[in-house]
């Protein structure tokens, strides 16, 4: 039986407040054709695959698009979608009866008292290899769970906690359901949205559960329950704790310049029918359809990063197939002008500029021996002029410039004659 394992679409992204859904069209055309390739059994998506709770419907148009189009080119293709915290389980489980037609099982929420969820029915899910009228294995399918989908008991477990305790429930009941149906326990598919406890993230690209990593579950003390783990939510594949059958199958696409060298892919998991159940995992990399750069290499002042970008050299092309690019600058002081700079240099180089990324000159030692602002008991009585000087220096290493002094009095007038609300 085979299985393909991917997450985190997001579709509807705007990167960097660039349209990206030609690339989104681009990836889900190259995953039907993996999926007939390889002949797939069953898709299974781990969460996030919009990127709001409330998508463009331009988003959900795509979504629904594809999924009729892979039912028609195999109308055999077992999909198990469930939501992410990025997802609206409510809004995503909506056209859940219609779908069940195409062979789509979406789920978007569980329902839960102290004593953990309150059925396991719709979330362990019969999955069939080819031509066969018993399943091969059954999927736990849970949803991304909020500390409110699974109740703290009385013992005042953690959120970790209660959320291991959910996925051990799901186990037992699995098993049950295997013997009471089939005479067996059946080979167990987990499939989750969550931050797994070892799991690497990337916190310009990711949205943290909880500060401080403490949502992170410790899955790993159940991975002989299960034959494959599937994961969403952190973007970089990998797998959780030193195994193999536990893995984040990473976003297909990236979501920010800090996943530049992220290696994106699928799973494409192979489940033997033998009574040792094992799996046989490869790697499919996904294409990349727009590339990301970033020039200069390194953060460099704006006179090296200007002629860098003079230097860049991209083909001609469409748009929405032109590269995302970043720049990294390091600058002594205020610099008004930078973004029309940076603009003019990129004239007729093809790309589209994603963001500016600015750093400053380290402070001399002088400059952060000097006295800190005064505490907020004294707020009242500082003087504006002297907090704004106090606060150019310590940001920009240097004096504020005559001119911008100047400038900052003239606000300070309307401020404090009411010209400004």
């Amino acid at each position: 039986m085979r299985l393909l394992h991917t997450s985190d679409w997001h579709l509807g992204q705007d990167f960097y407040r660039h349209d990206r859904r030609a690339e989104h069209g681009l990836f889900l055309e190259w995953l039907l054709g993996v999926i007939s390739e390889k002949k797939i059994d069953a898709l299974l998506v781990a969460g996030d695959v919009f990127d709001t709770t409330n998508p463009p419907a331009s988003a959900q148009k795509m979504f629904f698009d594809f999924l009729r189009r892979a039912h028609a080119a195999q109308p055999n293709l077992q999909i198990v979608v469930i939501a992410g915290n990025h997802d609206s389980g409510a809004r995503l489980e909506a056209p859940a009866a219609l779908l069940k037609e195409f062979r789509v099982t979406v789920v978007g929420k569980v329902f839960s008292n102290p004593e953990g969820i309150q059925s396991t029915e719709g979330y362990i899910l019969p999955l069939f290899g080819k031509e066969s009228s018993e399943p091969a294995a059954l999927c736990l399918a849970l949803p991304f769970l909020k500390s409110g989908d699974v109740q703290w008991p009385a013992d005042q477990s953690s959120y970790p906690e209660c959320v291991l305790r959910t996925y051990q429930q799901g186990v037992d009941a699995a098993r049950k359901v295997g013997k009471e149906n089939w005479g067996r326990e059946l080979p167990l598919i987990a499939l989750g949205h969550m931050h797994a406890r070892g799991g690497s993230t990337s916190d310009d690209s990711e949205r943290r559960l909880v500060i401080g990593g403490e949502e992170a579950v410790p899955l790993s003390q159940l991975a002989h329950s299960f034959a494959y783990v599937g994961l969403g939510h952190l973007h970089m594949p990998q797998r959780v704790g030193g195994f193999e059958h536990i893995r984040y199958s990473g976003s297909p696409l990236p979501m920010s310049f800090a996943e530049l060298n992220y290696p994106h892919q699928v799973a494409l998991v192979e489940l033997q029918t033998t009574a040792d159940a094992s799996v046989q995992i490869d790697i499919l990399r996904v294409p990349r359809f727009v590339e990301i750069l970033r020039c200069p290499e390194q953060p460099s002042s704006l006179d090296d990063a200007l002629q860098a970008l003079a230097r860049l050299s991209c083909p001609e092309r469409p748009v929405d197939e032109q590269p995302f690019l970043e720049v990294p600058v390091v600058l002594s002081g205020p610099t008004p002008e930078l973004r029309v700079r940076i603009d003019e240099a990129l004239k007729g180089k093809n790309v589209r500029l994603g963001r500016i990324v600015v750093s400053r000159k380290k402070q001399s030692a002088e400059t952060r021996e000097r006295p800190a602002l005064a505490g907020l008991d004294a707020l009242r009585q500082l003087n504006p002029a002297d907090v704004f000087e106090s606060l150019h220096l310590r940001r920009f290493a240097t004096e504020a410039s005559t001119e911008l002094k100047r400038t900052f009095e003239e606000a300070l007038r309307e401020v404090n004659s009411g010209g400004i609300d």
